[in-house]
């Protein structure tokens, strides 16, 4: 049985890196088609074939469809599929879809064929750009997410969506982003204790009496006794005058009115069309109501705020929204009445202060209509939460249905919700009290579920906030004129006095996403309507006295928050801010914030309608609403418009809308006078900042209220004067007080027990103490006797500022440790005593010897004194001879607060939508709201005194410049770091000009460098103080817009011309660091500074990748034959070819950029080049030292036969050698070469000759074996020359440090001439040869005639790559074995002599090429193309050895070699860049040198002249192929010979395994 192999792929990992044999067990080599199995069962990590695909017909969906996400649902045989027809252009910056785009969510069934339509519309905001690969379903919730919207969610079951104009349409379930996003929803308003109207009064009001506009009596009737004002009314009522709502009833008679009756009477009778506000209180006291079911003492001592949330169709809950202010009204409301301040000091308690509210009214906000819940918002239940003030955990006091808030509430947006004093039924888990914000990516690029959870990866959890806003602060008392409710909705409420507060705001998106807090960009005060306000950080101050707070209108001090400028956000992914949820639709620059409606009370609001009229005052209406803007909704946030007509009449509109508008939309209530009655259109960024709310940090929290009987000034008997009765201390009054505590005052001021001793019975107090009410002792009438009472005590002086005086208590000890008991304080007889007149009476129950505190008074006393010598004149006349000594009396001192360690903010019910916010701010903004034509333009090649902008001009709200133009001041200009920066300066247009009234900024440094950091930090935001005529002062803010206005830009940088390089494979610089010299950023500033944050760096296809780049100063380098170690030899050396080039300079530290067009990042400058990587150079230790070209019988280089008048052969031999080290005999002849000596007949050896100084290792070097035979003149007759026998030519070689030589192989051979086995040989292996029998007598095989005129002439030529040695890093040495030159002939001397020589050179730089006695190279020097040679070449073939004849040829080639059948590749540029490259197919060319043309002098070759026929004159040529690729040779691979550069000389030879030898044979 075959042997079974089993492979568990656990990893289902894929491995192509290790060899098979050692693959891991869980990894693969390859696949297709499969999928790993990842079930939890047996079969994990099994192999499964993935089915394939079926076409589904008969779909009929749409046109220009792209599926762009689809989940497989094995479980219910579905398919969920996702399509789009968008293409966002931009997918880094994402926008939304157009109205026009079409997105799906389909359901298909594959056993029925059905699909379904789930969801469609522009809200799913589909881009094929964006793949949706994350889709998972639990249960019936279907989860998907894009890395475009946020992550989002349907149920699969409830989802249905129908085709316009189909039988069966219906209204879609899911048709907005809030019904889909995983993010809920954020009910981002608080309850609201209170009920307000704001009615626009008709014809003939009284001061008691007026009428509204229909019947509207059940609406109203929760306001009777609700607070009425008039801030219109000629002389207004404000809640200061108390005037209540008497009476409400519908008229009898047409026209249907409602009939409202106040009292008392308002100050002035309202005129029609003014407004009446009823403000009403929903906390009440039911001790009168005998039907109301509510426990009446369960909310007495209890401190409770109340919340909502809202529970989803999928039974998930919203956040909980902002809890309300304390619910509480005290009993009295919070007055003293008789024997209250009595009771307070005798039982140190405030009894009164238990809560008198036993029912509150909860206004619920809701998000729409309340009968619109379910299918707006898919809100199934809403819970009403209940916490106490010293609890930390929600409780739910109960979960009302949609359908009973739709039933009680109707198309209202709010739910009245009566709680009567009842005790929640449950509590919320703490992670539900905890829960501040969900945690639900902004935008996810992965999702996987584990366990029923989803999970994401790759996302963004936050959106960026704005880094300020700019607001103001103060505290004020509250206001009653009707503009705020607060002196309502939370009567007993106040801004604690000696307090430090810092008010932030916190923004947060629909669904929730808070910001941190956000603090004012301001730091110092400014001044609005005559009031100053501060910071974000605000102190609120004792009273220096009684006229800073009028007690009987005030109602309590609050926090006022000015903001001066809109809150704004841009859309930015790369920076994270979302921009705003509504954006102010501006279709036209510089015409202003939105449109101005005019004060015609004939403007009406319908349920679809509204119909208003332009102010004639301010014609701007580029900005009025368009079909497919929003505007603020009445019963949702906002609604859509789908028309708009006019104008009619006096620029009267009327827009069309999806629902009724805000009510905002009517003309506003008593505008100032001059300012443009702003409104807004809008188009909507679901993602972007949505609501504010206002925090406010203040870790100043527990204190108490130690509530006295009286405080003595001074001591006991301590008369006004200073002078004092008994032992005790004189001249201490007004420096030091006493108190008594007893009950809860000893806790409330406890005695200091560390560090004591066990007998000590004197004590200190570390409390500070804060007078808040001193007793004083005065009369009631002219002859009463006085009678205690007290006043309030201001705890400032105007020497101290707005910093509160404290007291500290010394020492805490029982009365008679201070020698103050009732004994002590006894006067008994008169004068005898330490008290004084009675003394015993100052201290409350002195006689059971209670604690006294001491008190420390030095910088303000408080009390009444123990003697009076100089009595207080009564109210009705003088003041009779009184005891006037301090009485018990209600006293009252405040502790320090308990400082936390907690740096928390504390949410307010100051909340609401942002766009609100800015609506107010814009509208009521009456200075200069910004400028036209702000043109910036700063970049870093600016200098000193260079206009960053145009002149540009103020402008109002309304986008109108000034008649008077309104005076400027740059108060700041602060960088992206927060730096102040002092380099700009502010300019005024010249009076008189074009530019009067404008003004522009100029930069005055010297100099910038944009880098690496610019883009942050070199963005200036500039601060510039406006003041108009009329004197209202803005501070406008321009620039800090990263990438935009106030961002510096970058200027490109430069670097002067490379050019074309080219250079060696041994050449390690490419292009030296000099050649950057004059490279510059683009700033004004000269030297180091220009070369700051440049980078330098390249690029291009199929470069060599050891290439490096100095990013510093731009040297390129490359490795060099030797420099890497690779596994069998060194590097050999990069590629020869010509590699095209990309220089890059960048600038700012950039990297991996090729920006050329954003001017707020690094730039970058390039330069195409051609580099041209050539050969090697040989090492000069390897070629001949002197260039022989036609040497004398006494040259060293050269030897020759042996001269005899006779006709025998004489053979001799020569060893030409390169190596390392000089070398004799022994080195060759007994170690791998034949000594030619031991062969049979007389033979001559010459002494060896050594060509240059050492081993070759490097380059290709040209070995020319070569033969001058001198003509001789004394030979018998023409054609009876002498004859010179070839002598072989024999290569061998050997690695440096070897010993044995071998001969050189064919591989080694640059173009592959030899035979397998047998060496490089020559003439044996090359044409033409004249291997013949007619020869007499025996040697030589082959003979070189020569005649009496001309010499003749032999060159064998050989060529070696030090690279073909792959098999070694060392030297190779060489021994040239030339064997058996041999010559015989008649009258034979030295001068006639043949001589032969072996001349090594580099065959890619040949410095001496012989050509029959001149030096081919210097003959070529005068030619244009030198040092390259000219060729002529035929076109291109397949056919690897035909001849093709070259007369006429005029394609013309070059190549820095004169030998042919060397030539490596040819260029077709005589800069030997441009590689030649044949046509695909057709490789092969034949070519020839230009020597008749280009080289004259050169002496064409000849063929051997046999059999004493005359030789012939011939043009050597060759046929080769050449890759079409990269232009190189196509080498011979054949396993035993053939060369590479076949010989085609005059279609002489077929010679395809065969070299050239080069003969000019003349006789």
């Amino acid at each position: 049985m075959a042997q079974e192999i089993k492979n568990t792929f656990l990893k289902s990992k894929m491995n192509k890196d290790l060899d098979d044999r050692i693959l891991p067990n869980g990894e693969y080599r390859d696949a297709r088609n499969i999928s790993v199995g990842r079930s939890e069962d047996n079969n994990v990590g099994a192999l499964e074939n993935i089915i394939g695909n079926n076409l589904v017909t008969g779909t009929d969906i749409g046109a220009n469809l792209t599926i762009i996400g689809i989940l497989n649902d094995n479980s219910n045989d579905k398919l969920f599929l996702f399509l789009t027809d968008y293409t966002d252009a931009d997918p880094a910056n994402p926008t939304n879809a157009p109205s026009t785009s079409k997105h799906y969510i389909y359901s298909y069934n594959n056993a029925s064929g059905d699909y379904s339509l789930l969801v469609q519309g522009e809200f799913l905001n589909f881009s094929k750009t964006n793949p949706i690969i994350g889709i998972n379903l639990i249960e019936d919730l279907l989860f998907w997410t894009d890395n475009r919207n946020q992550p989002r969610k349907i149920n699969v079951n409830l989802a249905v969506a129908f085709e316009a104009g189909t039988i069966a349409a219906g209204d879609d379930y899911y048709t907005a982003e809030h019904q889909i996003s995983v993010a809920k929803y954020n009910p981002y308003q608080s309850i609201n204790l209170y009920n307000r109207a704001d009615l626009q009064v008709l014809t003939g009001a009284t001061t008691t009496v007026f009428e509204i506009d229909g019947h509207r009596r059940n609406e109203l009737l929760p306001l009777i006794g609700a607070t009425v004002t008039c801030f219109e009314a000629l002389s207004p009522t404000f809640g200061t005058s108390f005037v209540k709502v008497v009476s409400i009833a519908n008229s009898l008679v047409a026209p249907d009115t409602t009939i409202i009756t106040v009292s008392p009477a308002l100050n002035s009778a309202p005129t029609a069309g003014q407004f009446v506000t009823l403000i009403g209180s929903t906390m009440s006291n039911e001790n009168d109501n005998s039907s109301w079911p509510g426990d009446p003492d369960y909310l007495e001592n209890k401190f409770v705020r109340f919340s909502y949330r809202f529970k989803f169709d999928d039974n998930e809950y919203s956040l909980m929204a902002p809890f309300t202010q304390i619910a509480y009204i005290p009993k009295q409301n919070g007055y003293f009445i008789n024997g209250d301040e009595d009771a307070a000091y005798q039982s140190t308690v405030l009894e009164f202060m238990e809560n008198l509210v036993q029912n509150v009214g909860l206004i619920i906000p809701l998000p729409c209509s309340a009968n619109n819940l379910v299918s707006h918002y898919k809100i199934n239940e809403v819970e009403i939460l209940f916490r106490e003030s010293d609890g930390i955990a929600a409780k739910v006091l109960e979960s009302v249905s949609a359908g009973e808030i739709s039933g009680a509430s109707g198309i209202d947006n709010y739910y009245t919700y009566e709680y009567q004093s009842r005790k929640p039924y449950r509590t919320l888990p703490e992670a539900q009290t905890v829960r501040v914000y969900d945690k639900v990516p902004v935008r996810a690029l992965a999702q996987e579920t584990a366990g029923n959870r989803i999970i994401y990866g790759n996302f963004i959890d936050k959106q960026t906030p704005p880094d300020t806003i700019n607001y103001n602060c103060r505290i004020a008392d509250k206001s009653s004129t009707g503009v705020y409710n607060n002196f309502i909705e939370y009567p007993n409420s106040s801004v604690k006095r000696n307090r430090n507060y810092q008010v932030g705001f916190v923004l947060a998106d629909k669904f929730g996403r808070q910001s941190p807090v956000i603090l004012s960009s301001v730091d110092i005060g400014t001044e609005s309507s005559g009031q100053f306000y501060s910071g974000s950080t605000i102190y609120s101050p004792y009273d220096l006295n009684a006229t800073d707070t009028d007690v009987d209108t005030w109602f309590g001090d609050a926090i006022q928050v000015l903001v001066n400028e809109p809150i704004t956000s841009q859309i930015d992914s790369s920076s994270g801010t979302p921009g705003l949820y509504a954006i102010e639709v501006q279709y036209s620059p510089n015409t202003g914030e939105g449109f101005a409606i005019s004060n015609w009370t004939g403007g009406a609001i319908t349920d679809t309608t509204w119909t208003f009229r332009l102010d004639p005052t301010y014609t701007n209406n580029a900005n009025i609403p368009r079909a497919g803007d929003y505007l603020r909704g009445a019963y949702e946030d906002f609604v859509e418009v789908e028309s708009i007509s006019g104008p009619t009449g006096p620029s009267q509109y009327t827009v069309t809308t999806k629902g009724r508008v805000s009510e905002s939309y009517y003309r506003t209530n008593n505008p100032p006078v001059g300012q443009p009655d702003l409104r807004f259109a809008y188009s909507i960024n679901d993602l972007g900042w949505y609501s504010y709310k206002i925090v406010v940090k203040q870790t100043e929290q527990e204190y108490y209220n130690v509530y006295l009987p009286g405080i003595l000034n001074g001591y006991p008997g301590q008369s006004d004067e200073g002078d004092s009765f008994g032992l005790f201390p004189t001249n201490e009054l007004n420096l030091t007080a006493h108190t008594v505590l007893f009950n809860d005052n000893i806790n409330k001021i406890p005695r200091d027990l560390a560090e004591v001793g066990p007998d000590q019975k004197k004590f200190r107090s570390s409390v500070v103490l804060y007078g808040r009410v001193s007793n004083l002792m005065y009369l009631t009438t002219s002859t009463g006797t006085p009678d205690p009472g007290n006043a309030q005590y201001y705890a400032r002086l105007n020497a101290t500022g707005k910093n509160a005086i404290d007291h500290t208590a010394v020492t805490i000890a029982d009365a008679s440790e201070l020698n103050m008991n009732f004994k002590n304080l006894s006067e008994n007889p008169i004068g005898s005593g330490t008290g004084g007149a009675d003394g015993n009476l100052v201290f409350y129950q002195i006689d059971a010897n209670p604690l006294i505190a001491r008190i420390s008074t030095t910088e303000k006393s408080i009390g009444w004194d123990a003697e009076r010598t100089t009595n207080p004149t009564a109210l009705g006349g003088p003041a009779p001879n009184q005891d006037w000594n301090m009485q018990p009396f209600l006293a009252v001192y405040e502790t320090a607060p308990v400082e936390s360690n907690l740096d928390l903010y504390w949410e307010t019910t100051s909340e609401g939508l942002i766009v609100d916010l800015n609506t107010d701010i814009a509208s009521g903004n009456s200075g200069v709201a910004g400028f036209e034509n702000v043109n910036w333009e700063f970049l870093e090649s600016d200098g000193a005194g260079t206009a960053v902008t145009g002149f540009f001009t103020p402008i109002n709200n309304e986008g109108q410049t000034y008649v008077t133009a309104p005076t400027g001041q740059l108060i700041s200009v602060i960088d992206g770091l927060g730096v102040n920066i002092n380099f700009f300066e502010l300019e005024v247009g010249a009076v008189g000009t074009a530019n009067e009234g404008k003004f522009r900024i100029n930069y005055t440094g010297q100099g910038i460098v944009f880098d690496s950091a610019s883009a942050v930090r070199d963005v200036y935001t500039f601060v510039i103080k406006m003041t108009t005529s009329d004197g209202d002062v803005s501070q406008i803010t321009i620039g800090g817009e990263v990438g935009g206005v106030g961002a510096l830009k970058n200027a490109p940088p430069s670097f002067s011309a490379i050019g074309n390089i080219t250079t060696r494979q041994d050449t390690v610089t490419i292009i030296p660091a000099a050649s950057f010299s004059a490279s510059a950023n683009g700033t004004i500033l000269t030297g180091a500074p220009s070369k700051e944050g440049l980078v330098y760096s390249f690029s291009g296809a199929g470069l060599p990748d050891n290439w490096v780049m100095n990013p510093s100063n731009g040297a390129l380098t490359q490795a060099v034959p030797g420099d890497i170690v690779g596994t069998d030899r060194n590097f050999s050396g990069n590629a020869i070819g010509s590699y095209n080039v990309e220089l890059k300079l960048t600038d700012a530290s950039g990297v991996d950029t090729n920006n050329t067009t954003d001017l707020y990042a690094p730039l970058i400058s390039t330069e195409n080049i051609v580099v041209k990587i050539d050969y090697s150079l040989v090492n000069s230790e390897a070629v001949s030292t002197s260039c022989v070209l036609q040497p004398s019988s006494s040259a060293a280089e050269a030897f020759h036969p042996t001269v005899f008048q006779d006709f025998l052969w004489y053979p001799i031999s020569r060893i030409y050698y390169i190596a390392q080290n000089s070398l004799d005999y022994n080195d060759f002849f007994t170690n791998g070469i034949e000594n030619p000596q031991l062969e049979p007949g007389t033979q001559f050896l010459e002494p060896i000759f050594r060509i240059g100084t050492g081993a070759h290792t490097k380059g290709a070097i040209a070995i020319t074996s070569n033969i001058y035979a001198p003509p001789n003149p004394l030979a018998p007759a023409p054609g009876q020359g002498t004859v010179v026998g070839i002598p072989d030519t024999e290569i061998y070689f050997r690695f440096t440090g070897d010993t044995t030589w071998r001969l050189l192989e064919r591989s080694n051979e640059y173009n592959k001439v030899g035979l397998v086995g047998n060496g490089v040989k020559s003439p044996a292996f090359d044409k033409p040869n004249n291997f013949t029998n007619n020869v007499p007598s025996t040697p030589p095989e082959q003979y070189l005639s020569n005649g009496s005129a001309q010499p003749s002439w032999l060159q064998a030529v050989r060529a070696v790559d030090y690279n073909s040695f792959s098999e070694t890093n060392d030297g190779i040495e060489y021994a040239i074995l030339v064997k058996n030159l041999l010559q015989r002939g008649p009258n034979m001397t030295l001068a006639t002599v043949a001589k032969a020589w072996v001349a090594v050179d580099d065959l890619h730089y040949p410095a001496c090429v012989p050509w029959q006695g001149v030096n081919a190279i210097t003959a070529n020097a005068g030619n244009p193309e030198a040092p390259y040679f000219k060729y002529f070449r035929s076109t291109g073939s397949n056919n690897s050895q035909n001849y093709v004849d070259l007369a006429g040829a005029t394609d013309i080639v070059y190549s820095r070699n004169p030998y042919g059948d060397y030539v490596d590749q040819f260029y077709t540029d005589i800069a030997g860049l441009t590689t030649y490259k044949p046509a695909s197919g057709l490789n092969y060319i034949n070519f020839a040198l230009d020597r008749a043309v280009s080289l004259p002098t050169l002496t064409p070759w000849t063929t051997l002249a046999l059999n004493n026929l005359p030789s012939t004159d011939v043009n050597l040529q060759w046929v080769a192929g050449f890759d079409d690729s990269t232009g190189k040779k196509i080498f011979n691979t054949g396993a035993v010979d053939g060369v590479s550069a076949i010989q085609t000389t005059n279609n002489l030879y077929s010679a395809p395994s065969s070299g050239t030898l080069r003969v000019a044979n003349n006789q």
